[in-house]
């Protein structure tokens, strides 16, 4: 954009953006308002949320996926602290009890993405 006339530069538009044409009373000139297109928020996929939890149920990527991103960081975080400490016993009781929270989750997962719907209000 440069070196290009002033007029010339006003008139590109960015594709994302829409101009609304109106007349100012009394037709005396043009009035252009620009309005910003921002995407609408999208419906989670039950589908990908099973995905995640079948490959990364343990690490609660399900659970940030469908917006509970502090009880997902705490699953994550008690697997990752789980890991040293799997020789002690304490690592195992880690696991399992992540292990459980993912299986309870199968179950779970087509509400957790009905209440993550846009409009809806989704408890943490």
């Amino acid at each position: 954009m440069k070196n290009l006339p002033f007029r010339a530069m006003v008139q590109q538009r960015p594709p994302w953006r829409r101009d609304v044409r109106g007349t100012i009373r009394g037709g005396r000139g043009m009035l252009v308002m620009s309005a910003v297109l921002l995407p609408g928020a999208r419906r989670k996929s039950v589908g990908l949320a099973y995905l995640l939890l079948a490959f990364c149920g343990l690490f609660g990527l399900h659970r940030i996926y469908l917006g509970r991103g502090l009880s997902g960081a705490g699953m994550a975080a008690i697997s990752l602290l789980s890991i040293p400490l799997i020789w002690s016993g304490l690592g195992l009781l880690g696991f399992v009890a992540t292990g459980t929270w993912a299986l309870a989750d199968a179950l779970l997962i087509p509400s957790m993405a009905r209440e993550a719907e846009p409009g809806l209000p989704a408890l943490a």
